[in-house]
């Protein structure tokens, strides 16, 4: 079963409605908060019948308004948080707050309720019910059609109330199993077995001179308030330009490809160090698992399934051969008998083969590479016993958007 979330505005026929949302998502922030103050200061132990002792009876005297599912579904979620702590290390030296300024709430079947022909919703508030609308695109009038939505999440943003609808998508079974192998790397961001390689230097421009102005702002000299906030200002604007970088990338290979299973190195472990002195600065850049998770959802959509191998060797091992009995020198890979093709599609291609399907591959090309014309090479710049005519230079594709 795959998820696929989708975001909308809500449309409210009275902007009393609007404002009335409002209030009860801040009356819910407020409830969170003073549940956390009890949580740190009285209840110890991660018992949500102590904490709900302490806790329901008491705020629900002074806060009548306010209904009691989103008082008890305050007290969970505050638990939830504080239970996160402890596996993930973290230290905490005052209660958790929430923001105001980002307040969400998950409704769940007690406080809202949807009717599917005329797409109304009905969610709780301090008051009476608030009838609204959502706001229609032609994408979500699909999926609102083919599938059905979890628990919908309601939050601000701009001082205005949005929806975001969890989507419940069914896997389809299969009809063929052709494979498409994915090499993820640093200089080319994704090469395939169908000889492809996906780059964008300008991205990649935008990118050092994000982290040369984040270097500068994290010396010693800039210790001050404000290169604190430009820090901060600037690790946001990174994650949303990767974001939106490997969204392209995504959609760009989902197009390219007839494949209907995308074949991925499983990179859990590629970027934890050996020792504390190995610098993985270049590595920790790429977002590989980003991309393996957008992908997985987004080709779901399109009736194909994503699948991991094992990374081992897949760049020093010859695909035609399956030994490592090959020279790479950079972008190239040398096979035993003087073979020359591109490093990253002949890694592309065992990452293929390691998935026992059929390899999607170029149509006419040997070995699965592209065709160009023969580069000039000088005599002393070429080993000796090796072929000086070599097909080193797929397609490259430039991901833009």
């Amino acid at each position: 079963m795959g998820h696929l979330t989708y975001n909308t505005r809500l449309v409210f026929d009275d902007q009393k409605d609007h404002q009335k949302l409002l209030d009860v998502l801040s009356a819910y922030t407020e409830a969170f908060n003073e549940c956390s103050k009890i949580k740190f200061n009285s209840v110890k132990e991660n018992s949500i019948v102590l904490l709900h002792s302490k806790f329901y009876k008491q705020y629900r005297i002074s806060n009548p308004a306010l209904p009691s599912i989103l008082v008890v579904q305050a007290e969970q979620e505050c638990l939830s948080s504080y239970r996160g702590i402890k596996p993930n290390k973290h230290k905490i030296s005052k209660p958790i707050e929430r923001n105001h300024g980002k307040q969400s709430v998950r409704l769940n079947k007690c406080s809202y309720s949807y009717k599917q022909e005329a797409k109304i919703f009905s969610i709780v508030s301090l008051e009476k019910r608030v009838k609204c609308k959502l706001h229609l695109f032609p994408k979500l009038e699909e999926l609102l059609l083919k599938y059905k939505f979890a628990d919908p999440l309601l939050f601000t943003r701009e001082n205005q109330v949005w929806m975001a609808l969890t989507f419940n998508v069914p896997e389809v079974p299969l009809v063929s199993t052709l494979a498409l192998g994915v090499d993820l790397g640093i200089r080319n961001y994704a090469a395939t077995s169908e000889g492809n390689l996906y780059k964008d230097n300008k991205f990649n421009e935008r990118k050092r001179r994000l982290r040369h102005n984040k270097d500068i702002l994290k010396s010693k000299k800039n210790n001050s308030h404000s290169a604190r906030y430009k820090l901060k200002a600037l690790k946001h604007k990174e994650r949303n330009q990767n974001k939106n970088f490997c969204h392209h990338l995504v959609n760009k290979i989902l197009k390219d490809t007839p494949a209907d299973t995308i074949v991925l190195e499983n990179l859990k472990s590629l970027k934890v160090k050996k020792h504390k002195y190995q610098n993985k600065n270049r590595v920790s850049q790429v977002p590989f698992f980003l991309i393996r998770t957008i992908l997985t959802y987004k080709a779901a959509l399109l009736n194909k399934q994503v699948i991991t191998v094992c990374p081992s060797y897949t760049s020093q091992i010859d695909h035609r051969t399956g030994l490592k009995d090959g020279i790479r020198q950079g972008c190239r890979y040398i096979g035993k008998d003087g073979f020359i093709q591109h490093a990253d599609i002949n890694a592309a291609m065992n990452i293929a083969n390691r998935s026992k399907h059929p390899v999607s591959q170029a149509f006419g090309l040997t070995y699965g590479q592209a065709v160009v014309n023969q580069p000039i090479v000088r005599k002393s710049e070429t080993p000796q016993g090796y072929r000086t005519s070599f097909l080193a230079s797929p397609a490259v594709l430039t991901v833009d958007y």
